[in-house]
């Protein structure tokens, strides 16, 4: 029985092993954070493999626990007047200091592109 993976490329079926392996492959490259509104658990981060040039997207509760911090369980302000409306442009990854339960997942991709900076 082969061992557990932790993602599989949909396209040319690379296999990561590990959440590590994953983030630090070079050839991996965060695009955007794609929020659903009113289900935050549901909320994903989209990779691009740049192997193969196909998109894959990961679950943010299977990545949260890459967060320094915990944050505090509160309103989902997507989409309402408090809304900065980060989460609805691709072309920024700029901080959310709204109490908003997307903030995490906001936080979240921006460590991620920390990470794959040098790439």
């Amino acid at each position: 029985m082969p061992g557990a993976i932790f993602k599989q490329c949909g396209a040319c079926k690379k296999i990561w092993k590990t959440v590590d392996d994953f983030i630090y492959d070079s050839n991996v490259r965060v695009l955007w954070l794609q929020v659903i509104p009113g289900h935050p658990d549901a909320n994903c981060i989209i990779f691009e493999h740049k192997t193969c040039g196909s998109t894959t997207s990961i679950l943010t509760p299977k990545l949260r626990h890459l967060l320094s911090r915990e944050f505090e369980k509160i309103d989902d302000l997507y989409g309402t007047n408090e809304c900065n409306n980060h989460c609805n442009t691709r072309d920024t990854m700029a901080a959310c200091e709204k109490k908003c339960v997307n903030a995490q997942d906001r936080e979240l991709a921006r460590l991620l592109v920390s990470l794959k900076w040098g790439d």
